[in-house]
């Protein structure tokens, strides 16, 4: 993720790069590739904090890491942009958001820095077309939310001691987010069930490598998701937004920006699954990155775009989510 971000701000104007990585040859080999200048490469993320040059970060590291990277950019007076999860559990990540908003009234920044969250699928030509339908009224109120989200894959690297759910913690969370963006809604309870069907190896670790949830929404809408590690055959976001007078297909077909089909004699079915992630999302990755520089432009986020709130509402459905998995009942979700 960091090098998909770094490749999307070197395309934009008016925005100077650096990079920062304890992996030495990883941050070179990148840097003489987006022409970054030896005087913006860091070895460490604490010295790209102490450089005045440095007026924003943009954090994708491991989820385990993410709270104390924030906490430690807003000490250093930077705008911050975070990968999600923000974190692995609510209570981590409501104390570094406690912790970034002290910083910033020491310092005198509060409400002057950004914070933004990376949930791409917000600024994804298909899911902001499905946004608009919703907002349109055309098809009425919105009644169910179908979700499927996978990889082709579960990475071997992954695959060592990893002690929690990250297909609740760290996938699921996209879904979680558009649940409540697309709806307009908070989740209310929630029902899990999670399978290591697979990589039988993944149940010792706390993880699995199919799961199917329900999400009872606030506002009385229902979302199914359906999350995976080993679809096999490629990178699957797909969506269907069923309202009172039609339905809404999102994802399915095979150009990026033109993923839309919505249930009338005109739609038409995708050809072609992306391969991984970086395809099917690269114009939302991209203007991702163009909406960010231009909040730090600004000192404001834009209406819509995914703040610190939004990552910590995602994490504690996620946690509703693992309690339901570990009980095997439904749970309320703590707000």
């Amino acid at each position: 993720m960091g090098t998909i971000h770094a490749e999307s701000l070197r395309r934009l104007g008016g925005v100077e790069l650096a990079l920062a990585s304890k992996r030495s040859e990883v941050l070179h080999e990148l840097a003489e590739r987006l022409y970054v200048p030896c005087a913006l490469r860091f070895e460490s993320y604490e010295d790209a904090l102490a450089s005045p040059r440095v007026d924003a970060v943009v954090v994708a590291t491991a989820p385990a890491d993410h709270t104390e990277r924030i906490v430690r950019a807003a000490q250093a007076g930077k705008h911050i942009f975070c990968e999600k999860p923000l974190g692995l559990s609510a209570a981590s990540v409501e104390k570094a958001l406690a912790q970034v908003e002290h910083a910033r009234l020491e310092r005198g920044d509060f409400g002057k820095k950004v914070f933004m969250v990376g949930f791409m699928r917000r600024f994804d030509p298909a899911y902001a077309r499905g946004k608009l339908l919703v907002q349109s009224g055309a098809l009425g109120k919105p009644t169910v939310l179908k979700c499927t989200s996978g990889d082709a894959e579960y990475p071997a690297k992954y695959q060592r001691d990893l002690g929690y759910n990250s297909m609740l913690l760290d996938l699921a969370v996209h879904d979680i987010d558009l649940a409540r963006w697309l709806l307009g809604a908070e989740v209310h309870r929630v029902h899990v069930v999670c399978r290591s069907l697979v990589y039988p190896q993944l149940a010792g670790l706390g993880d699995a490598d199919n799961a199917l949830a329900l999400l009872e929404m606030d506002s009385g809408a229902l979302v199914s998701a359906h999350f995976c590690r080993a679809f096999n055959y490629g990178y699957n976001v797909t969506s269907e937004l069923v309202c009172e007078r039609g339905s809404v297909y999102l994802g399915e077909l095979k150009r990026p920006g033109d993923a839309v089909r919505v249930a009338d004699p005109a739609g038409a079915l995708s050809e072609r699954i992306a391969p991984v992630f970086r395809e099917r999302f690269e114009q939302a990755f991209q203007r991702e990155m163009e909406v960010f520089a231009e909040a730090v432009r600004k000192g404001t986020l834009p209406a819509g775009a995914p703040g610190p709130l939004d990552g910590l509402a995602a994490t504690r459905v996620a946690e509703a989510l693992v309690r339901s998995w570990q009980t095997g009942s439904p749970q309320v979700v703590q707000h």
